[in-house]
């Protein structure tokens, strides 16, 4: 009875709910930028601190997390919401998916880290193959107990721009020939299930710097090759 009442009184709480639109920039050279807009209930961060220190834990996790080059935190309270901004620029890409191991990650609330979601990239021949798993379905015990009502109009939006068009995915909106992919999931299926973000593109090899350093290599083999034989016919003289 008193983990029931528990739950309906965290439902409550989360009762003005959770949004989420992350939108990612990627370069061919795996550089890029990222935003992120979050909205959660204002009550649920008093056991961190509040307002100040949600952002000092978030600065705290970018500070610790050397895949980030730079980055901005802002937050903000409207009405029962603390809307928190994120803006960061990246080097590589594949350094990302480290950021969900470490002491730093350890150190964020459970439904942080769940929220950041856990992340796989593989090489197959010339494909990348991106994988996301996000967790929401315990990060809130009450949610359960929230209404359709309050859950609706809310969710988690992310937005992907690639370098090169995807050649298979699972997002639920394509634009610009398949370079940018879009998921957009209501909060009440994230809640009661996990979510999965994959794609896979062809890796933006610029073909023509590749040959071209090919080419000046052969040539500088061959004027090295041609250069010995000289030397050698010159002192055979």
């Amino acid at each position: 009875m008193i983990r029931l009442i528990a739950a309906c009184l965290i439902a409550l709480v989360f009762s003005s709910c959770l949004d989420s639109h992350e939108e990612v920039w990627l370069n061919a050279d795996a550089s890029g930028t990222a935003k992120v807009k979050i909205s959660i209930p204002l009550a649920a961060t008093l056991i961190h601190g509040g307002e100040k220190g949600v952002k000092s834990m978030v600065v705290d996790f970018m500070e610790a997390s050397p895949a980030f080059k730079t980055y901005t935190v802002e937050t903000s309270t409207k009405k029962d919401q603390l809307q928190i901004d994120v803006s960061i620029t990246f080097k590589d890409a594949l350094e990302l998916t480290n950021i969900n191991s470490g002491p730093a990650f350890d150190k964020l609330p459970s439904a942080a880290r769940d929220l950041i979601g856990y992340t796989k990239i593989n090489f197959h021949g010339t494909d990348l193959k991106f994988h996301r798993k996000i967790d929401l379905t315990r990060a809130i015990p009450g949610a359960a107990f929230i209404t359709k009502e309050q859950l609706k109009g809310h969710g988690l939006t992310t937005i992907i721009h690639l370098p090169k068009a995807a050649t298979s995915h699972d997002a639920q909106s394509v634009d610009n020939s398949g370079e940018i992919l879009t998921w957009n999931t209501p909060i009440e299926r994230a809640f009661r299930e996990p979510q999965n973000q994959s794609f896979t593109m062809p890796l933006p090899i610029p073909w023509f710097k590749v040959v071209a350093i090919l080419l000046l290599i052969m040539i500088s083999i061959g004027a090295l090759f041609y250069y010995i034989y000289r030397r050698w016919k010159m002192k055979a003289a």
